[in-house]
């Protein structure tokens, strides 16, 4: 019993002074507060509604912990997520604490700010709009656009009902005619004006075909 208990006796010691080593630093170290801007997500949004207007994107969190340990500490360390499943179409007032902040360890949440915020939900809709195909430049001279097709020649967008309204077409990344002396054929992008109303689908394409001809 006694072999065992000195068995490895240096490496023994030579862990207890470093631990000790260790709780003298960080007990010697004082415990500050500072200010960090960091983000703010939204998780468990119902995808029948939409967050709409200008929600924030970042919020303010007061924080305390050993001048080391904030020294180090950078905004990309923290978050706030915000859990807003079950809301409802309208404005919902959601608060915001300690507990909605991720943060390492050792660094305590004093307080956010703002404490609360107003999000507002929309009911999501959807309609299928024309796609216009977007040109720059000019054909060589001598040359003329004849004709410009899409496809496909239409897409499903989706978003808010109000912001659906006002939309009555998509639209695609410029295609450049300049100098073209013959049939232009290009994969581009398709995408909305309106920030708030997206295609279906994380990418929606369009092949672009512009016939270039001779002017008669």
């Amino acid at each position: 019993m006694a072999a065992r208990l000195f068995r490895n006796l240096a490496l023994k010691l030579v862990s207890v002074v470093l631990a000790s080593l260790l709780w003298l630093i960080v007990s010697g170290e004082q415990t500050v507060e500072r200010v960090v801007r960091i983000p703010l997500e939204y998780t468990n949004i119902p995808p029948h509604l939409e967050l709409v207007g200008d929600p924030p994107t970042v919020v303010d969190v007061r924080v305390r912990g050993s001048s080391g340990e904030l020294a180090r500490l950078s905004s990309g360390d923290m978050a706030v997520v915000l859990d807003v499943r079950s809301p409802r179409p309208g404005q919902r007032l959601y608060h915001l604490t300690g507990d909605d902040v991720r943060t390492p360890f050792g660094v305590e949440v004093v307080q956010v700010t703002p404490s609360s915020i107003a999000l507002f939900f929309e009911q999501s809709s959807s309609k299928t709009v024309p796609v216009e195909p977007v040109l720059e430049g000019q054909p060589a001279d001598g040359y003329m656009v004849a004709s410009v097709t899409s496809d496909p020649a239409r897409v499903e967008i989706v978003g808010p009902a109000s912001a659906l309204n006002g939309i009555s077409s998509a639209v695609t990344e410029a295609v450049s005619v300049a100098g073209a002396r013959g049939t232009v054929v290009e994969t581009v992008t398709v995408g909305v004006a309106d920030p708030a109303v997206r295609p279906r689908g994380p990418e929606t394409t369009a092949v672009v075909t512009v016939t270039v001809v001779p002017v008669r």
